[in-house]
């Protein structure tokens, strides 16, 4: 079985299909209340991760894109075991032990499929890979690699018995036998630190990385530091969320816990709705200084054009996860993108008229100068993104 979630629910792959269940009824009342099924699958998927529209998982030899909004699946035979996966907005990739390959979430069927022909030149197998805007992090073999996602090579290291690669916003988080280790992202080593047992699973934010073993559930921070632990954790897998770690024990219940329970005064917990409006005082942010910002909704995405340029709003927010790391979590998990409209709109962030989507300019005014860290890093905001439509 498998745990992951978006911001309305937790998802749990078993039994042959993928069931969600309501975040609103686990954290309000602890009742475990599934609100969504899939169809069944041929198989369970071992992974999971999310695109803008679907939820996709791996389980042997297929990949599954289900859809969030009514359960309907599609399946597709990658031809060997599929080892790990990750996504983006649009895109989905995934490892077997013999190459990377790459298909397009919305066109998700086998003659789609593109093998990254730098596959040839990995050690072998390949056990992980994680995405970062237009990057991969690989390990294979004994090295971990750093990629373009069209597969040129752009930095590698030797790391032996590596199990499992994590994107941070400024560098990767890599796992290997009782040991996780940060690094740069020129692959160079910042920190590491020790966890007991056997390896099961790893999730990494923008502050911490969770990761649980046969012995322990751990959280670790950027120097290494572990910072809590549960020892004697009998869990199967659990997934992170914003505020709250969702727990799938074997003995089959779904329950959670607080980030703020586990790291005490180390935590302040993570508004959604202020997450999104940075987002946009930062596009406003490059309006008041000479840029054209043109904000449309087309198909379901955000489209996004600076200085006439295309950006891909992904990228937006992860060129400010530099400056407000708590961001990060809209990229890594794509499932959350849900949540912009539905809070922007609640909270009246932007209204969308039409296509146009027109910004509450007095809201974000007022999180610019309540929000320290605009003033501190406007001029390099502005400069970043700027940056982003040029490339």
């Amino acid at each position: 079985m498998e745990l992951y979630c978006d911001g309305d629910r937790v998802y749990v792959a078993r039994n042959y299909r993928i069931e969600g269940f309501s975040k609103k009824d686990l954290l309000e009342r602890a009742e475990a209340v599934v609100v969504w099924q899939s169809e069944k699958l041929s198989d369970t998927p071992k992974k999971l991760v999310n695109t803008r529209f679907y939820l996709v998982g791996a389980g042997g030899s297929k990949l599954f894109r289900v859809d969030r909004r009514n359960g309907s699946k599609v399946e597709i035979d990658a031809g060997a075991e599929i080892i790990d996966i990750t996504s983006n907005l649009r895109e989905v990739y995934f490892a077997t032990p013999e190459g990377i390959y790459r298909v397009p979430a919305e066109r998700c069927v086998e003659a789609e499929i593109k093998r990254l022909s730098i596959s040839d030149l990995l050690d072998k197998p390949v056990k992980s890979i994680d995405l970062l805007g237009d990057h991969l992090f690989v390990i294979a073999g004994n090295f971990l690699y750093k990629l373009t996602k069209e597969g040129e090579m752009l930095y590698q290291k030797a790391f032996a018995e590596g199990i499992k690669v994590l994107s941070d916003y400024e560098g990767c988080v890599a796992v290997k036998r009782g040991e996780i280790v940060y690094f740069t992202e020129e692959l160079e080593v910042l920190s590491n630190g020790a966890y007991e047992g056997e390896y099961v699973k790893v999730e990494h934010g923008a502050y911490n990385t969770f990761l649980l073993s046969d012995k322990s559930f751990s959280v670790f921070g950027k120097t290494g530091k572990r910072y809590a632990h549960v020892e004697d954790a009998h869990y199967e897998s659990f997934t992170e969320g914003l505020n709250h770690i969702y727990f799938f024990d074997k003995e089959g219940k779904l329950s959670f816990s607080g980030k703020k329970d586990l790291l005490g005064d180390n935590f302040q917990e993570i508004d959604l709705t202020t997450l999104i409006a940075i987002i946009m005082a930062s596009l406003m942010l490059l309006e008041e200084k000479g840029n054209r910002v043109a904000l449309k909704e087309e198909k379901g995405f955000i489209d996004l054009h600076i200085n006439h340029k295309p950006v891909d709003v992904e990228k937006v927010i992860l060129t400010l996860s530099r400056y407000f790391p708590e961001v990060f979590y809209l990229y890594k998990n794509p499932g959350y993108y849900d949540q912009i409209d539905t809070f922007a709109e609640r909270f009246d962030l932007f209204k969308v008229e039409g296509k146009e989507l027109r910004l509450n300019t007095l809201l974000l005014e007022r999180l610019i100068q309540m929000h320290s860290t605009f003033k501190v890093f406007s001029e390099d905001i502005v400069r970043g993104l700027v940056k982003l439509a040029k490339s």
